[in-house]
């Protein structure tokens, strides 16, 4: 009976010991989650990305806007000329098959439909033929996948600062991962909105600074970019 007695009497006392245990294992596991988050809270998207803020505002102060601007604006207005004016807007893709056969996307699109289309420009065979005139992928252009190698190229004119855009973006990124490297996908800037060319002259100099793996993450952060009069966007890129 002495036995049972004490066993009775230790039972709740370990349990007692293994609660304030598991009780200081959360408050050490918080107080680190909470610090990674404070950190990562406090600092800039280029931060995030490996660019101090001082290199990046530097870089940008360097940008010929007006050349920028207008080197923008020539190749929109180049790959929409078979678009009225009424009907464009962001985002707009081409899509470019080796075989020469190219369509087009108006607007966030679904990725059931995107690879239905891919299909089509595989086939030869599309429903709705472009008629503008995109300029071809150069080495100023953003591209994820392998244009020489892939047999079908997205063309897409985004902007930051356009909800469709940021519906759009993972979309197209996960037709490329599911390709097996014969999608490539080209993202160039159409600025349309506020604060737009502030992100994206931001994204260019995160690009020059860090490379092309820095540049799409950047742009995932400027994508999901919140603005507010407390924290205005430009303190925060």
């Amino acid at each position: 009976m002495e036995n049972i007695k004490q066993q009775k009497l230790s039972i709740p006392a370990a349990i007692v010991v293994a609660g304030f245990i598991i009780m200081v294992a959360i408050l050490i596991t918080n107080r680190g989650g909470n610090s990674i988050g404070n950190d990562t809270k406090n600092k800039t998207l280029s931060e995030q990305v490996g660019v101090s803020k001082e290199a990046l505002t530097s870089c940008i102060k360097s940008i010929d806007q007006s050349t920028l601007t207008k080197n923008i604006q020539t190749s929109v207005e180049s790959a929409m000329s078979g678009v009225p004016a009424e009907k464009r807007g962001t985002p707009y893709s081409v899509i470019i098959g080796k075989n020469g056969v190219k369509t087009e996307i108006l607007g966030a699109d679904t990725i059931d439909n995107v690879k239905k289309l891919i299909t089509e420009v595989n086939s030869g065979t599309v429903t709705t033929k472009y008629t503008g005139n995109v300029p071809p992928v150069d080495a100023t252009d953003h591209v994820m996948g392998d244009p020489s190698t892939a047999t079908v190229t997205i063309v897409e004119y985004s902007d930051y600062e356009c909800p469709y855009c940021a519906r759009f973006q993972p979309i197209l990124e996960q037709v490329v991962k599911e390709s097996n490297g014969s999608v490539a996908w080209v993202y160039r800037h159409w600025p349309i909105h506020q604060n737009s060319l502030a992100k994206l002259e931001a994204a260019e100099c995160i690009s020059k600074l860090k490379g092309s793996d820095a540049f799409w993450k950047y742009s995932d952060l400027l994508f999901g970019l919140i603005q507010t009069q407390a924290n205005p966007v430009t303190d925060q890129l």
